[in-house]
C-alpha cells in the first residue's frame, strides 16, 4: 500500500516560529524553601482565631474603626506607595509591548522647486530659464519587529511584572504600619489621658499633704525639713504630669499626620483608657507567616532578579531583527500613485566584549544570592517579632496581676488610715501617704496597660496584620 502525502511549507512557518520564540534560555525560578518552626515556643494563649475582615476589627472600638477608614483614605504616603504600584504596572506593560511587532507611519508632502534652461528654434537664442515646482506626497508604512528566539523581552516582561507585584506587597507593608502606627497612637494617647487623671489626683493629694506640714510648723509642732520634703515630693509629681501632657501632645500630633491632616487643624478629645486589649492568637500556620506583606514582597524581588539572570544569558545568542516596508510615492496625490515595498533581515552577534557579558552574568547572580540572604534574614526576624510578642504579653500578664493585686491591697491599706482618721486615732498625714501608695500603683498599672497595647499591635503586625 502506498500513501502520498502532500505537505504545505506555508503552515509550517508559523508551527516554526511558534517553536522558535517559545525557547527560553536559563533555569526556571522556583520559590525559597526556609526552615518553618513546628510550633511556637513561648506561652501561646489558647483562643479561637478571630473571624474579622479586617484585624483592627477585633478592638470592637467605633472610634479607631472612624479614624483608619480617614488615614487609608487621606495619608499620603499611602498614596505614594499606590502610585508605585500603578507605575510598576504601567512599566510591566511598556516592557509587554516589546512582545509584538512594532508599525510606524510617517507620513510626509513636500513642494520642490527645480529650475531648467529652455532653448529657442534660432541659431544663438539666448537661454531661457523656466522654473517648476513638484508635488511629492509619501505615505511609508514600516513594520519592525525582534524574534524573541531566546526569551529576552519575555525575561524582562517576568521581571517587570514581579517588580510590579513586589511594590503591590510594598503598598501592602506600607498599609499595615499605617493602621498599626495610628492604632498605637490612639491607644497611647487615651492611655495619657488616664494618666493625667491620675497624676492630677496624686497632686490634689500631695497638695493637701504639703498644706498640713505648713501648717504643723506654723505651730512649731515640725521643723521645715519635713515641709521641704513635702514641697519637693509636690515639684516631682507636677513635673512629671507635665511630661504626661507633653507625650499626649505629640501622640496627637502623630495621630493628625497619620490622618493627613495638619496639627494645628487637630484636636483629640480626652478619652480616657483603663481597659484591657483584646487577647490575640498567633495560633497560625507557619506558612501563612511567610506570606506577610514584607516577605513577598521580598520572593517577588527575587523572582524579578533571576529573570533578569535568564535575560542576561540571552546576550551570548544572537539577535534576528525583521523590517518591512510599503510606501506610497506620488507626485499627484489624487491621480498617480505608485508603492513600493520592502523586506529585511538582520542577524546581530557579539563575538568579542572583553568578559562584559559574563561579568553581567555573575553580577546579576550576586544580586540574587544577595536576595535571596534578605528573604531568610527577614523570615528570622519574622519569626521573632513573633516570639518576642508572644513571650512579652506573658510576662505583661503576669506583672499585671501583681500590680492589680497590690493595689487592692493599698486600697485597704488607704480606707483603714482613713477610718482611723475619722475616730481620731491618726492623723490624715496617714490616709494621704496610703492614697498617695494607691495612686503610684495605678500609674505603674497604666504604664503596663501601655505595654501590653504596644504588644498586642506588635503580634499582629508580626503575622502580618490577618489570620488567614
Amino acid at each position: 500500500m502506498v500513501i502520498n502525502m502532500e505537505i504545505n511549507y506555508y503552515l509550517l512557518i508559523p508551527i516554526i516560529f511558534t517553536f522558535l520564540t517559545s525557547c527560553t534560555v536559563g533555569s526556571k525560578y522556583h520559590s525559597p524553601e526556609v526552615q518553618i518552626p513546628e510550633a511556637w515556643k513561648a506561652v501561646e494563649p489558647t483562643f479561637e482565631i478571630p473571624v474579622v475582615k479586617n484585624w483592627w476589627e477585633v478592638f470592637d472600638d467605633a472610634n479607631l474603626i472612624s479614624l483608619i477608614d480617614q488615614a487609608v483614605r487621606s495619608n499620603p504616603s499611602l498614596m505614594a506607595a499606590f502610585e508605585r504600584v500603578d507605575r510598576a504596572r504601567e512599566f510591566s506593560k511598556a516592557t509587554r509591548s516589546r512582545l509584538f511587532p512594532q508599525l510606524n507611519f510617517d507620513p510626509a508632502a513636500s513642494n520642490v522647486a527645480m529650475r531648467s534652461h529652455q532653448f529657442g528654434s534660432t541659431a544663438h537664442p539666448p537661454p531661457t530659464l523656466i522654473q517648476n515646482h513638484i508635488d511629492r506626497y509619501t505615505l511609508p508604512l514600516t513594520l519592525l519587529y525582534e524574534v524573541d528566539f531566546w526569551g529576552k523581552w519575555r525575561g524582562q516582561y517576568q521581571s517587570a511584572k514581579a517588580r510590579a507585584e513586589a511594590e503591590m506587597q510594598a503598598y501592602n507593608t506600607a498599609f499595615l504600619l499605617l493602621t498599626t502606627d495610628l492604632a498605637n497612637a490612639y491607644f497611647q494617647i487615651r492611655i495619657q489621658d488616664a494618666q493625667i487623671e491620675i497624676y492630677r489626683a496624686i497632686l490634689d493629694t500631695r497638695k493637701l499633704a504639703l498644706n498640713i506640714q505648713r501648717s504643723r510648723y506654723d505651730t512649731c509642732l515640725i521643723n521645715y525639713s519635713d515641709v521641704a520634703f513635702s514641697q519637693s515630693d509636690y515639684d516631682t509629681v507636677e513635673s512629671e504630669y507635665y511630661e504626661s501632657l507633653r507625650k499626649r501632645a505629640l501622640f496627637e500630633n502623630q495621630i493628625a499626620v497619620l490622618l493627613g491632616v495638619p496639627p494645628s487643624e487637630f484636636k483629640f478629645e480626652s478619652m480616657p483608657l483603663k481597659a484591657l486589649p483584646p487577647v490575640i492568637s498567633a495560633t497560625v500556620p507557619a506558612k501563612v507567616l511567610l506570606r506577610r506583606p514584607d516577605l513577598a514582597e521580598q520572593e517577588r524581588i527575587m523572582a524579578a532578579l533571576h529573570a533578569e539572570i535568564n535575560v542576561a544569558y540571552t546576550s551570548y545568542f544572537p539577535s534576528v531583527d525583521f523590517a518591512g516596508g510599503l510606501s506610497f510615492l506620488s507626485n499627484n496625490f489624487i491621480k498617480t500613485v505608485k508603492n513600493m515595498w520592502f523586506v529585511g533581515s538582520n542577524i546581530i552577534e557579539i563575538l568579542f566584549d572583553a568578559g562584559g557579558r559574563t561579568a553581567n552574568i555573575r553580577e546579576k547572580k550576586a544580586a540574587f544570592r544577595e536576595a535571596f540572604s534578605i528573604y531568610q534574614q527577614k523570615v528570622l526576624s519574622a519569626f521573632q517579632e513573633v516570639e518576642d510578642a508572644l513571650v512579652s504579653l506573658d510576662w505583661l500578664n503576669g506583672e499585671m496581676r501583681a500590680i492589680q493585686s497590690a493595689i487592692q491591697s493599698t486600697e485597704i491599706a488607704y480606707q483603714i488610715a482613713v477610718d482611723r482618721y475619722h475616730f481620731g486615732l491618726a492623723s490624715y498625714l496617714n490616709a494621704a501617704d496610703n492614697q498617695r501608695i494607691k495612686l503610684d500603683k495605678e500609674l505603674a498599672y497604666l504604664h503596663l496597660l501601655s505595654q501590653r497595647y504596644l504588644y498586642t499591635l506588635h503580634l499582629i503586625k508580626a503575622i502580618g496584620g490577618g489570620w488567614n
